[in-house]
């Protein structure tokens, strides 16, 4: 039989979407359980408290709820995260599990194992959630008004601000947002696999900084660094060695030990000579474009401009195109556009520019490799772009000599400081 209560119908606005039809999973749910709770809040205060006393149990009640839902999704998510780890976190059946105390305590003691950075934000939330915890610790005392043995629920509370409450709980979202994503983004790090058992991708940043310079690793000076390490991070000789490894191989870390790490496929050569071919047969007038310059044309000049630039263009792209299919290769294609996206993609990890040149190669066999060439080419930004990820891939001699020859430092308003720390630092949350 068909429910004719909750059911679908006109006008079309008015159908909300449930189920497989919309996203039913914790962090959706809660959202709409904070939302409702905001608005009753919002009408309490801005009527100066109408109807304040029978509000605040659905109030309540739906912070309440909104709470327990998000700290399920953030479980749900640090087994993710433990799943990429290789450990197996104890078990806690969210379905069954309504004591918000005892939810918060499994999040807390399971995510600082993960990772160290979820100390701060499990410390900020803290107070708040135990708050929640001790006035309603399995969601009875806003649902009803008597517990399971008779006794009324909030008794020696008495009063509730709704200002306190208001300012508050939304605090408390704030934090639970970042707290979700933090863990959004520690899922994102690691499964770029620069982590070891007990150090993660932060933590071995950080381990970099202590190291010497190699040509110096074999100065007995370097046994006393690596043992005051291993003490000082409470890691295995085994486990550092696996992190050294690691920062040999890294772009963003092995140029802090005078380690130089090439390209995937380009060397400076090849990268000159592109830069002179795009210059003179792609982009010849790509400098008008970063000047910004506003001129008053007559519109059939304009129209009549456009069409003898089109073709003098067409005629320069196709000679460039002739004298760089010496070079052209899956690798040098793969590569190029590796550099490039790396940019547009604002830096996160320098990791993404092998797995993005691995997936661009696997991507190459079912391509024209000719017609992608072309097409990262004709990007009008590709310079830029591409100059930006050399600096934040430590290839600063070459994106420096390139920036000389082409005097390019105005045009892309590169300034020393940015050169170095290249421009997109991110995620403060993430400690880095």
């Amino acid at each position: 039989m068909d429910n004719k209560t909750f059911t679908g119908s006109g006008p079309t606005w008015a159908n909300a979407c449930v189920g497989d039809n919309g996203q039913p999973n914790y962090i959706e749910y809660s959202k709409g359980y904070s939302k409702a709770a905001n608005l009753l809040l919002n009408y309490i205060l801005n009527s100066k408290g109408e109807q304040i006393d029978h509000l605040i149990y659905p109030i309540c009640f739906n912070m309440r709820h909104s709470i327990e839902l998000r700290l399920k999704g953030a479980i749900e998510e640090i087994r993710l995260l433990a799943h990429i780890k290789k450990i197996d976190l104890p078990c806690f059946n969210l379905i069954t599990s309504h004591d918000i105390g005892n939810i918060w305590s499994y999040f807390k003691i399971n995510a600082n194992l993960l990772d160290t950075r979820f100390r701060e934000l499990i410390d900020r939330i803290n107070e708040t959630i135990c708050d929640i915890a001790s006035i309603d610790p399995t969601g009875q005392t806003f649902r009803y008004p008597r517990s399971n043995d008779d006794q009324t629920h909030l008794v020696e509370q008495g009063v509730i601000n709704c200002y306190i409450l208001n300012t508050r709980f939304k605090d408390l979202e704030d934090n639970l947002d970042d707290l979700i994503y933090l863990i959004d983004s520690l899922i994102d790090e690691y499964k770029l696999g620069t982590f070891t058992k007990n150090l993660s991708r932060q933590q071995i940043f950080e381990l970099t900084t202590h190291l010497p310079p190699y040509e110096q690793w074999s100065d007995n000076s370097f046994k006393a660094i690596k043992e005051e390490l291993t003490k000082c991070y409470k890691i295995s000789n085994n486990e550092l060695t696996k992190a050294i490894k690691l920062i040999k191989d890294h772009y963003e870390l092995s140029h802090k030990i005078g380690i130089k790490k090439p390209l995937a496929f380009l060397n400076d050569v090849q990268i000159l000579e592109l830069c002179d071919i795009w210059i003179t047969y792609f982009s010849p007038d790509f400098k008008e474009v970063y000047s910004h310059k506003e001129t008053t044309v007559d519109k059939d000049e304009k129209d009549s401009n456009f069409i003898d630039d089109f073709f003098r263009c067409g005629s320069l792209h196709k000679k460039g195109m002739t004298i760089l299919e010496k070079d052209l290769s899956d690798n040098y294609v793969s590569d190029l556009q590796s550099l490039y996206y790396l940019s547009i993609d604002k830096h996160k990890y320098s990791e993404n520019y092998i797995s993005s040149y691995e997936l661009f190669q696997k991507q190459a066999k079912y391509k024209n490799i000719r017609d992608s060439l072309s097409n990262i080419l004709s990007k009008v930004i590709f310079l830029e772009e591409f100059v930006k990820s050399l600096f934040f891939l430590h290839q600063i001699d070459l994106a420096e000599k390139i920036i000389k020859i082409y005097n390019l430092e105005t045009i892309f308003n590169f300034i020393p400081e940015a050169r170095n720390r290249i421009f997109f630092r991110h995620f403060e949350l993430m400690g880095y």
